[in-house]
Protein backbone atom coordinates (compact mmCIF):
# COMPACT_ATOMS: atom_id res chain seq x y z
CA UNK A 1 0.00 0.00 0.00
CA UNK A 2 1.51 3.31 -1.02
CA UNK A 3 1.84 6.11 1.52
CA UNK A 4 -0.65 8.89 0.80
CA UNK A 5 1.34 11.89 -0.42
CA UNK A 6 -0.09 14.21 2.22
CA UNK A 7 0.51 11.92 5.21
CA UNK A 8 3.42 13.33 7.20
CA UNK A 9 6.03 11.00 8.69
CA UNK A 10 4.86 12.00 12.19
CA UNK A 11 1.28 11.01 11.35
CA UNK A 12 2.36 7.69 9.88
CA UNK A 13 4.45 7.08 13.00
CA UNK A 14 1.41 7.78 15.17
CA UNK A 15 -0.66 5.21 13.27
CA UNK A 16 2.16 2.67 13.43
CA UNK A 17 2.77 3.20 17.13
CA UNK A 18 -0.89 2.75 18.00
CA UNK A 19 -2.06 0.17 15.47
CA UNK A 20 1.07 -1.59 14.22
CA UNK A 21 1.11 -0.06 10.74
CA UNK A 22 -0.97 2.23 8.55
CA UNK A 23 -2.41 -0.85 6.89
CA UNK A 24 -3.45 -2.25 10.28
CA UNK A 25 -4.94 1.12 11.16
CA UNK A 26 -7.08 1.07 8.01
CA UNK A 27 -8.27 -2.48 8.70
CA UNK A 28 -9.23 -1.56 12.26
CA UNK A 29 -10.95 1.64 11.14
CA UNK A 30 -13.02 -0.22 8.57
CA UNK A 31 -13.85 -2.88 11.15
CA UNK A 32 -15.18 -0.17 13.46
CA UNK A 33 -17.57 0.92 10.74
CA UNK A 34 -18.53 -2.63 9.81
CA UNK A 35 -19.39 -3.48 13.41
CA UNK A 36 -21.69 -0.49 13.89
CA UNK A 37 -25.28 -1.31 14.80
CA UNK A 38 -26.66 2.23 14.54
CA UNK A 39 -26.30 5.19 12.16
CA UNK A 40 -23.34 7.45 12.79
CA UNK A 41 -19.70 8.09 12.01
CA UNK A 42 -16.43 6.26 12.52
CA UNK A 43 -14.00 8.43 14.47
CA UNK A 44 -10.23 8.46 14.88
CA UNK A 45 -9.77 10.01 18.31
CA UNK A 46 -6.76 11.29 20.25
CA UNK A 47 -6.93 10.70 24.00
CA UNK A 48 -4.84 13.37 25.79
CA UNK A 49 -4.64 11.46 29.08
CA UNK A 50 -2.82 8.53 27.49
CA UNK A 51 -1.47 9.90 24.21
CA UNK A 52 -3.24 7.06 22.41
CA UNK A 53 -5.21 7.02 19.17
CA UNK A 54 -8.42 4.98 19.31
CA UNK A 55 -11.45 4.27 17.15
CA UNK A 56 -15.00 5.02 18.17
CA UNK A 57 -18.41 4.86 16.52
CA UNK A 58 -20.58 7.83 17.34
CA UNK A 59 -24.13 8.76 16.28
CA UNK A 60 -23.21 12.45 16.63
CA UNK A 61 -19.59 12.50 15.39
CA UNK A 62 -18.58 13.55 18.90
CA UNK A 63 -16.03 11.59 20.96
CA UNK A 64 -16.94 9.66 24.09
CA UNK A 65 -14.81 11.85 26.35
CA UNK A 66 -15.18 15.61 26.66
CA UNK A 67 -11.42 16.16 26.46
CA UNK A 68 -10.83 13.84 23.52
CA UNK A 69 -10.01 15.27 20.09
CA UNK A 70 -11.57 13.96 16.87
CA UNK A 71 -8.93 13.75 14.16
CA UNK A 72 -11.04 12.07 11.48
CA UNK A 73 -14.79 11.48 11.20
CA UNK A 74 -16.37 9.56 8.33
CA UNK A 75 -20.08 8.96 7.95
CA UNK A 76 -21.55 5.67 6.82
CA UNK A 77 -21.75 6.76 3.20
CA UNK A 78 -17.94 6.79 3.07
CA UNK A 79 -17.78 3.07 3.80
CA UNK A 80 -19.63 1.74 0.79
CA UNK A 81 -18.15 -1.25 -1.00
CA UNK A 82 -17.28 1.01 -3.92
CA UNK A 83 -15.50 3.56 -1.74
CA UNK A 84 -13.29 1.07 0.09
CA UNK A 85 -12.78 -1.49 -2.66
CA UNK A 86 -9.41 0.04 -3.53
CA UNK A 87 -7.49 0.45 -0.26
CA UNK A 88 -4.83 2.69 -1.83
CA UNK A 89 -7.42 5.03 -3.28
CA UNK A 90 -9.40 5.07 -0.05
CA UNK A 91 -6.33 5.98 2.01
CA UNK A 92 -5.31 8.67 -0.45
CA UNK A 93 -8.80 10.15 -0.43
CA UNK A 94 -8.64 10.92 3.27
CA UNK A 95 -7.77 14.50 4.36
CA UNK A 96 -4.43 13.68 5.99
CA UNK A 97 -3.29 17.29 6.05
CA UNK A 98 -6.29 18.18 8.24
CA UNK A 99 -5.89 15.03 10.34
CA UNK A 100 -2.27 15.90 11.05
CA UNK A 101 -3.07 19.52 11.87
CA UNK A 102 -5.64 18.36 14.44
CA UNK A 103 -3.24 15.78 15.80
CA UNK A 104 -0.46 18.35 16.11
CA UNK A 105 -2.70 20.79 17.99
CA UNK A 106 -4.07 18.11 20.31
CA UNK A 107 -0.61 16.76 21.15
CA UNK A 108 0.84 20.20 21.83
CA UNK A 109 -2.10 21.16 24.05
CA UNK A 110 -1.76 17.92 26.03
CA UNK A 111 1.98 18.12 26.62
CA UNK A 112 2.82 21.67 27.64
CA UNK A 113 3.21 20.59 31.26
CA UNK A 114 5.75 17.90 30.28
CA UNK A 115 8.33 20.26 28.85
CA UNK A 116 11.95 19.89 30.04
CA UNK A 117 14.67 22.48 29.59
CA UNK A 118 18.33 21.91 28.85
CA UNK A 119 19.27 22.00 32.53
CA UNK A 120 16.80 19.21 33.26
CA UNK A 121 18.97 16.71 31.42
CA UNK A 122 21.39 16.46 34.34
CA UNK A 123 20.75 13.28 36.32
CA UNK A 124 17.95 12.09 34.05
CA UNK A 125 17.69 8.98 31.91
CA UNK A 126 17.99 10.48 28.43
CA UNK A 127 16.32 8.69 25.53
CA UNK A 128 16.72 9.50 21.86
CA UNK A 129 13.33 8.87 20.23
CA UNK A 130 13.94 10.25 16.77
CA UNK A 131 12.18 8.25 14.07
CA UNK A 132 14.19 5.23 12.95
CA UNK A 133 15.02 6.63 9.52
CA UNK A 134 16.06 9.99 10.97
CA UNK A 135 18.21 8.43 13.68
CA UNK A 136 19.91 6.15 11.17
CA UNK A 137 21.09 9.13 9.12
CA UNK A 138 22.05 11.35 12.07
CA UNK A 139 25.78 11.64 12.86
CA UNK A 140 25.39 12.69 16.51
CA UNK A 141 23.30 12.23 19.64
CA UNK A 142 23.10 13.69 23.12
CA UNK A 143 25.90 12.37 25.33
CA UNK A 144 24.90 9.25 27.22
CA UNK A 145 21.54 8.91 25.49
CA UNK A 146 20.11 5.64 24.21
CA UNK A 147 17.94 5.32 21.13
CA UNK A 148 14.50 3.74 21.49
CA UNK A 149 12.15 3.37 18.55
CA UNK A 150 9.12 5.64 19.16
CA UNK A 151 7.02 3.31 16.99
CA UNK A 152 7.29 0.60 19.66
CA UNK A 153 7.09 2.67 22.84
CA UNK A 154 4.45 0.32 24.24
CA UNK A 155 6.99 -2.52 24.16
CA UNK A 156 9.97 -0.85 25.84
CA UNK A 157 8.23 1.46 28.29
CA UNK A 158 7.94 -1.37 30.82
CA UNK A 159 11.72 -1.69 30.96
CA UNK A 160 12.34 1.87 32.15
CA UNK A 161 12.95 2.81 35.79
CA UNK A 162 9.93 4.19 37.64
CA UNK A 163 12.01 6.06 40.22
CA UNK A 164 14.10 8.24 37.90
CA UNK A 165 13.44 11.31 35.79
CA UNK A 166 13.28 10.48 32.08
CA UNK A 167 13.80 13.01 29.29
CA UNK A 168 13.12 12.03 25.69
CA UNK A 169 14.15 14.04 22.68
CA UNK A 170 13.38 14.04 18.98
CA UNK A 171 14.61 16.46 16.32
CA UNK A 172 12.59 19.58 17.11
CA UNK A 173 10.53 18.72 20.20
CA UNK A 174 7.33 18.38 18.22
CA UNK A 175 4.90 15.45 18.06
CA UNK A 176 7.36 12.57 18.16
CA UNK A 177 9.07 13.51 21.41
CA UNK A 178 5.96 15.01 22.98
CA UNK A 179 3.64 12.07 22.45
CA UNK A 180 6.34 9.59 23.48
CA UNK A 181 6.76 11.47 26.75
CA UNK A 182 2.98 11.57 27.16
CA UNK A 183 2.63 7.83 26.70
CA UNK A 184 5.47 7.15 29.13
CA UNK A 185 3.93 9.53 31.64
CA UNK A 186 0.58 7.76 31.28
CA UNK A 187 2.40 4.50 32.07
CA UNK A 188 3.43 5.92 35.44
CA UNK A 189 6.92 7.11 34.51
CA UNK A 190 8.46 10.48 35.32
CA UNK A 191 8.85 11.36 31.66
CA UNK A 192 9.21 14.70 29.90
CA UNK A 193 10.30 15.82 26.43
CA UNK A 194 13.24 18.08 25.65
CA UNK A 195 11.98 21.46 24.48
CA UNK A 196 13.27 22.18 20.99
CA UNK A 197 14.74 18.70 20.62
CA UNK A 198 18.34 18.06 19.62
CA UNK A 199 18.13 20.87 17.07
CA UNK A 200 17.71 23.54 19.75
CA UNK A 201 20.29 21.78 21.93
CA UNK A 202 22.91 22.03 19.21
CA UNK A 203 21.88 25.58 18.31
CA UNK A 204 22.64 26.54 21.91
CA UNK A 205 26.18 25.22 21.47
CA UNK A 206 25.71 22.34 23.88
CA UNK A 207 27.70 19.12 23.65
CA UNK A 208 26.76 16.15 21.50
CA UNK A 209 28.72 12.99 20.80
CA UNK A 210 29.20 10.83 17.68
CA UNK A 211 26.51 8.26 17.22
CA UNK A 212 27.56 4.60 17.23
CA UNK A 213 27.83 3.11 13.76
CA UNK A 214 25.17 0.50 14.57
CA UNK A 215 22.15 0.58 16.90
Amino acid sequence: MQTPPTMTPAMELALTSNFGSKEAWLAAFLSTAAAATQPGSALLVFQPQTGALVHQWSPTASPAGDDEAVLLALGQEAFSATAIGDADAFMCSLPWDQVYERYQTAVHDATESLSAGHADIAGAVVLDVRRAGVFEKAPTKLAGSQWNDPATVGDWARDLPTDKEIVVYCVYGHEVGRVTALRLHAAGLKARYLTGGIDAWQAAGLTVEPKPLAV
